[in-house]
């Protein structure tokens, strides 16, 4: 028996055109349980003491693993809004130049300095290469750093929860530098970064991870209302933390104990997304979101009290 059923009407707007209820999930850096800034002393100490056995802290790939930070989204669109593509820089609505998108910019305010020449990176260059990954690379890269009795059987990709302690350690600080959502999963993409360490060897390739970043983070801005993805928030907090100090009420520790410049990630922990922050979330929103809101708005924002951020 045939149904005596109205068809449906086919809708009058494109679908595609139609704005998603909320995107803002795609604005987030890797999330994990490591902590930065004791990785990051952990390595350059290894470093220092001769023990780094994989020449970890020789690659650079450290310097470029940025603490988490508590993601405000406003601050990445308005960041979006008054990007300035020829300069490839951020600026406020009247003109003036907050700082530069640049691998110069980057390593400026990371206090690192290359002393030799750096190879390009790109992901064209990584998804070109990933195929050409011979069996036997691969298979040296899952000795040196796969569990025993957790090797792979299967191409790639391979689960994180197969690598060892230093091999997690080195995908998670590759993903970041991708920009990659997740680590769970390990392709032939991270395997040809992987495939630079060497047990014994300084690294076979150094990158320029700087080059790569300030690219990913440039273009992001510039394509945010369309694909509404950015995976660099911590790197545009300690770009305007660097060049904006001055616009900040909270203490900044600039130079170590002594007296040399270091980092801008050790310079306060307001915005990092760590449980043993002095700061609260209420503060970080007083102290770091407004002030960055009324440099990117023609008007400042109206400002709510710390009291009344207690209560929302």
């Amino acid at each position: 028996m045939a149904l005596n059923v109205t068809p449906l009407n086919a809708p009058h707007k494109d679908l595609e055109l139609l704005p998603l209820a909320d995107r803002d999930y795609l604005i987030q850096d890797l999330v994990g349980n490591r902590s930065h800034l004791q990785t990051f002393c952990e390595l350059k100490n290894s470093y220092l003491s001769n023990s780094d056995f994989y020449g970890i802290w020789e690659s650079n790939l450290p310097i470029y693993f940025l603490p988490f930070v508590n993601v405000f989204h406003e601050i990445i669109h308005l960041s979006s809004e008054n990007c300035e593509t020829t300069q490839r820089a951020v600026k406020i609505p009247s003109g003036t130049i907050l700082f530069h998108i640049t691998p110069d910019s980057i390593n400026q305010m990371l206090n690192f300095k290359p002393t030799q020449l750096l190879f390009p990176l790109s992901m064209k260059f990584l998804l070109d290469e990933g195929p050409k990954l011979f069996s036997s690379e691969i298979s040296i890269i899952s000795q040196v750093f796969m569990r025993a009795g957790r090797q792979p059987i299967q191409p790639p990709p391979f689960n994180y929860t197969c690598f060892n302690e230093v091999g997690r350690l080195l995908v998670d600080m590759i993903s970041y530098v991708l920009g990659f959502k997740t680590s769970e999963h390990i392709d032939e993409t991270i395997l040809v970064l992987l495939s630079t360490f060497t047990p014994g060897q300084p690294p076979a390739v150094k990158y320029n991870y700087a080059k790569f970043i300030a690219n990913k983070i440039h273009d992001q801005l510039l394509n945010l209302e369309r694909e509404g993805v950015f995976k660099y928030s911590s790197y545009i907090y300690h770009l305007f933390l660097y060049y904006q100090s001055d616009c900040f009420q909270f203490p900044i520790r600039k130079l170590d104990s002594k007296g040399e410049k270091r980092s801008v990630i050790f310079w306060t922990s307001v915005f990092h997304q760590v449980s043993t922050s002095p700061y609260s979330y209420c503060e970080f929103i007083d102290m770091f979101v407004y002030p960055v809101s009324s440099l990117l708005k023609r008007a400042p924002p109206p400002r709510l009290s710390y009291d009344m951020h207690k209560i929302l």
